[in-house]
């Protein structure tokens, strides 16, 4: 716009000392004259343009930038995400001060058969074979830009308890320092790296095809087995590796695992009483094949839970292989959860494992069906309540569209010892 300007003025001045010409002088042809008209012309042209220009200037400041979305985005490390830097090594301050909010809920109708009644994964819903509805969780999703390198991610979860009953958690609370894409600091309260779908779907039902989490990955608080958080630090980042895509993670901290037991809803929760962990993994993301993830992770704590007091070193050994399009979704993910007791050498060692996959249709419909297994020993000092259960999951996700989605889900469940059962969930998940 400025050259614009300049040569509207240049044009101006020419024009001016032309047109006093021709009135000074009695020589001036008829050309002349046209070539004055034609000069005064386009200077009236060229001062429509600036004006045009002027208003959409000002109209594209009176209009703040859009605000990006706060979605988790779908990697192994959804917690420690990439922020720009500047090449000359100074701070830019381009970038939206202020706490910008996502927030996820639902709205979940759930029957269920099974006898005895089970709780568990079912927070929210009162245990018993007659339907009712849950809100589950209520998600905050808020983060804060402080500088090109540096930013602060929190999510805040209202969880309806059994007795209806609302109770807050801060279930993470970072501070992100992004010196490169190959060191990801992040310090505070994060969902630990046991697993891929702890990293990738957090709280919001929304984020995830299915109306439910598989049993193995579920949040401990609902009844899941592994750690799912701790305090602490955690690094993640590139390794050079070429088109390969080659990633690690490490993390140490507190966890703090409190878990319900699944058959006996009136039964105290089982308080861990974690000591600190410290968790290692590697991935790869190849260039060659986008939406292709597989890699693993090991974690390590010692344990004295409130229920036997024994002294327990854990482990938790896990393998993923993940692909993921916008259309199509193939989720693998494979465990070994090893307990070994200080006090009488036993090693209980529980394997599990989950598979999920879905096609997209129209636009709108994702049919999916979802496999998962668990087999803990009936005598372990920790998943007794769970011992051996697995089998099928199907259903259908429809998003109206890009903030709400209907789920139908019918899960069909084996247990040793005891009769299987069925669970029919129907639900609204949206995010605002």
């Amino acid at each position: 716009m400025h050259r614009t300007v300049r040569i509207l003025v240049t044009l101006a001045c020419f024009s001016s000392a032309v047109y006093g010409q021709s009135q000074g002088s009695s020589s001036n042809t008829a050309d002349e004259q046209e070539t004055i008209k034609a000069l005064m012309q386009e200077v009236n042209e060229l001062k429509a343009r600036v004006a045009a220009l002027e208003a959409k200037q000002n109209q594209n400041q009176a209009v703040p930038p859009a605000e990006p979305q706060a979605t988790p985005q779908p990697q192994f490390n959804a917690a420690q995400s990439a922020t720009p830097v500047n090449p000359a090594g100074q701070e830019s301050f381009a970038f939206v001060r202020g706490i910008r909010f996502q927030g996820f809920g639902s709205v979940t109708y759930k029957a269920s058969d099974a006898n005895p009644p089970e709780q568990g994964a079912s927070l929210g819903f009162r245990p018993g074979s007659a339907g009712n509805f849950a809100l589950g969780d209520v998600d905050l999703f808020l983060t804060s830009q402080l500088s090109n390198r540096t930013s602060v991610l929190g999510e805040v979860v209202f969880s309806e308890q059994t007795s209806g009953e609302f109770e807050t958690d801060v279930e993470r609370l970072l501070l992100k320092y992004d010196p490169s894409d190959y060191l990801k600091l992040s310090f505070g309260r994060f969902h630990t790296g046991t697993s891929y779908y702890n990293m990738v779907f957090h709280h919001g039902l929304w984020l995830q095809t299915a109306a439910d989490r598989p049993l193995v990955v579920e949040f401990s608080d609902h009844g899941g087995l592994l750690p799912t958080q701790a305090i602490g630090a955690s690094a993640t980042g590139r390794i050079p590796s070429g088109s390969l895509g080659l990633n690690y993670i490490l993390e140490y901290g507190s966890a703090a695992t409190i878990r319900p037991q699944i058959t006996t809803p009136d039964a105290p929760e089982i308080d861990e009483n974690n000591g600190n962990e410290i968790t290692a993994g590697l991935f790869v993301k190849p260039d060659f094949l986008p939406g292709l993830n597989i890699g693993g992770s090991f974690y390590h704590d010692r344990i004295i839970p409130d229920n036997n007091n024994l002294h327990i070193g854990q482990s938790v050994s896990s393998v993923h292989a993940v692909y993921t399009t916008p259309r199509f979704e193939f989720l693998n993910e494979g465990f070994l959860i090893q307990h070994k007791v200080g006090e009488t050498g036993q090693t209980f060692n529980t394997p599990a494992f989950y598979s999920l996959i879905s096609q997209q249709f129209a636009g709108k419909w994702r049919p999916f069906f979802r496999y998962q297994y668990v087999n803990a020993s009936p005598v372990s000092p920790l998943y007794a309540d769970v011992s051996l259960r697995y089998g099928p999951s199907a259903g259908l996700r429809y998003d109206f569209n890009d903030y709400v989605a209907m789920k139908l889900q019918f899960d069909h469940t084996f247990r040793r010892n005891q009769p299987s059962f069925n669970d029919v969930l129907a639900q609204m998940a949206f995010r605002f």
